[in-house]
């Protein structure tokens, strides 16, 4: 697992990696931590699994942080923002770029450990492995929107390709199981219930306009449960 630490105060971001750095100590897990002091140093960077953006910066703010990160990366960002701003949930929410987790500052050990627990074990499970004719694919679960059936293949809408492979769609909803993301919504149609903007008795809308058949009486229990467990992290 890599984490990300953006705060333009370098006092801040030394505590913080000092935090993170004694738990993983503790816990013996694989994580490298990185930190930053600059939003445009860390959009050079590759991918991070988890980012730590501090709320309020004076070049570029957690939001701005954010949205580009999640315009580089398709949507398959895990962020928790820093902040002792009590405002700070309402103008994410207004502002539209979703928040996996809040932590206030300046960390608190306890409630930073749960969250990197929790977090650790999200990271784990996005990662897919997929059989190709010559090896094996990786996909990130976020970056998957929906799956298909197609005979005896499945077609993958990703955020950015569509891809098909060589398994049945009850073969595949296994291997996303542990995630914690996805519904299988139609015989035919799994959805990642993280791009569902709303649904009716009949139909699942996604964000990005897609309508998908909506045959399983235990998805709206499933998704409450989903968008419940969500909130548990802020």
């Amino acid at each position: 697992m890599k984490i990300a630490i953006l705060d333009d105060e370098p006092l801040e971001n030394r505590r913080l990696r000092a935090l993170i750095e004694d738990y993983v100590a503790q816990k013996d897990y694989d994580i490298r931590v990185d930190d930053f002091t600059s939003g445009k140093e860390l959009l050079k960077q590759p991918r991070y699994d988890l980012y730590f953006l501090d709320y309020k910066m004076d070049e570029m703010d957690g939001i701005a942080a954010a949205k580009a990160l999640r315009d580089k990366f398709n949507q398959a960002v895990t962020v928790c923002y820093l902040t002792n701003y009590d405002g700070a949930a309402e103008e994410i929410i207004n502002n539209r770029v979703y928040a996996d987790g809040f932590l206030r500052k300046p960390a608190d050990r306890e409630k930073l450990c749960e969250k990197l627990d929790t977090f650790y074990k999200m990271s784990y499970f996005t990662r897919v492995e997929l059989r190709t004719g010559t090896g094996f694919e990786t996909i990130y679960a976020q970056e998957l929107i929906w799956a298909e059936a197609d005979n005896k293949r499945v077609r993958l809408n990703l955020s950015d390709r569509e891809e098909t492979f060589n398994y049945l769609l009850g073969d595949l909803e296994k291997l996303l199981e542990p995630c914690g993301l996805f519904c299988r919504i139609h015989r035919s149609f799994i959805v990642n219930m993280l791009y569902v903007r709303r649904y009716d008795a009949s139909r699942v809308i996604l964000k990005n306009g897609a309508e998908l058949p909506l045959k399983n009486c235990g998805f709206k229990e499933t998704y409450q449960n989903f968008i419940f467990s969500r909130q548990e992290l802020t």
